[in-house]
């Protein structure tokens, strides 16, 4: 059964913040500006800095953004293997997707 928060028994959230929800912790998130993945922890975010925008899988090691290139193509994979698209409809999908994120909306 859950709790009055609705967590069930024995479920912790762990976070750094201290930002409570009616006394239980939870994670300060972000998103990705260039794929929407939520960022939990500093091992996440591009190059392990919390600051940055960005995802590790978005970045280059250094924490620098990968081109939008790089980033349809693994969104491409990710939707063929994830969703069992086809190439041309992922392909399709990946760019309408990446559209609507920060960083390419003005591609």
């Amino acid at each position: 059964m859950a709790d009055g928060n609705g967590h069930k028994p024995g479920y912790d959230i762990e976070a750094e913040s201290g930002i409570t929800c009616d006394g239980c912790e939870v994670p300060v998130m972000a998103n990705c500006e260039s794929c929407g993945m939520p960022m939990l922890s500093p091992e996440q975010y591009g190059g392990g800095n919390a600051e940055n925008r960005y995802c590790l899988h978005c970045c280059n090691s250094d924490g620098r953004l990968k081109s939008y290139e790089d980033i349809l193509e693994g969104m491409v994979g990710m939707m063929m293997n994830n969703r069992g698209m086809d190439r041309p409809a992922a392909e399709t999908a990946a760019g309408e997707y990446l559209a609507t994120m920060p960083a390419w909306s003005s591609r």
